[in-house]
């Protein structure tokens, strides 16, 4: 049984999504709008995210989909790395499996493997 598609290719207001032209923008389909981009650094997928007020109440369920979709995606992915800044977004990723990698002026850097 083929599964239900999470993500589509997205292209338009990008709520300050960090992105250029190397990267996929994908909105998550679920309640509220909930986006990410992601490039390739190396065999890494880099990822980021924004969200409507809506979409945050749904966004540990929403960055977990996302990165089990770019490891079905990407054959090359073999981990997911996420920069972030607020306290807090760390704590929730921390939640769905990413670890601490270490510290940046911006912030502090997360990955996830498979």
């Amino acid at each position: 049984m083929m599964q239900e598609a999470k993500f589509s290719l997205y292209n338009g207001y990008l709520m300050g999504l960090p992105t250029n032209e190397n990267h996929f923008v994908f909105r998550w389909i679920g309640p509220g709008k909930v986006l990410f981009s992601v490039t390739q650094i190396g065999k890494a997928a880099s990822c980021h995210f924004a969200s409507d007020k809506k979409g945050l109440r749904h966004l540990k369920k929403a960055c977990d989909d996302f990165v089990k979709f770019c490891f079905f995606l990407f054959p090359w992915c073999r981990m997911c790395i996420a920069h972030v800044g607020p306290k807090s977004i760390g704590r929730l990723i921390m939640k769905i499996g990413f670890l601490p990698l270490g510290e940046s002026d911006r912030g502090n850097v997360y990955v996830r493997l498979p």
